[in-house]
């Protein structure tokens, strides 16, 4: 029983590390507004656009837009949009589909009318500490 029961453990453990070590894509713009357009814009954007990303077949995009409290160059940046799937294969069909499709595409035309993102990242993301909700 004393095995089984150290056996049990042990793969809790590597389970849980492998969770922790799990790599994920996220990807960031770093965008201005352009000239007459405005935060209120982007948030009226969002709206139309996760409609679009609710009918997409893969729906495992997360998303989020960032704006600076501080940082080195406060004039470079007013928002980030951040982004991050759960896997690069999702990564990739949720890609495809998004840009791919017609709604999808003129989602993005309407993003870049309202923006101009000079930087577009993505990053390999590790979790290294999962919050135990305490």
């Amino acid at each position: 029983m004393r095995l089984i029961t150290t056996l049990c453990f042990v793969f809790s453990v590597l389970g849980s590390a492998h969770t922790l070590s799990a790599t994920n894509p996220v990807e960031f713009f770093g965008c201005k507004f352009n000239e007459g357009k405005s935060m209120a814009d982007l948030m009226a954007w969002t709206k139309e656009w996760n409609e679009v990303a609710d009918n997409l077949p893969d729906d495992g995009y997360n998303a989020w837009v960032m704006t600076p409290m501080f940082k080195s160059n406060m004039t470079d940046l007013d928002f980030l949009w951040v982004g991050a799937w759960p896997d690069y294969t999702r990564m990739g069909s949720g890609m495809d589909d998004f840009f791919n499709g017609e709604e999808g595409s003129a989602s993005f035309a309407e993003f870049v009318e309202i923006s101009t993102c000079e930087i577009h990242d993505l990053y390999s993301s590790t979790q290294v500490r999962a919050n135990n909700g305490n």
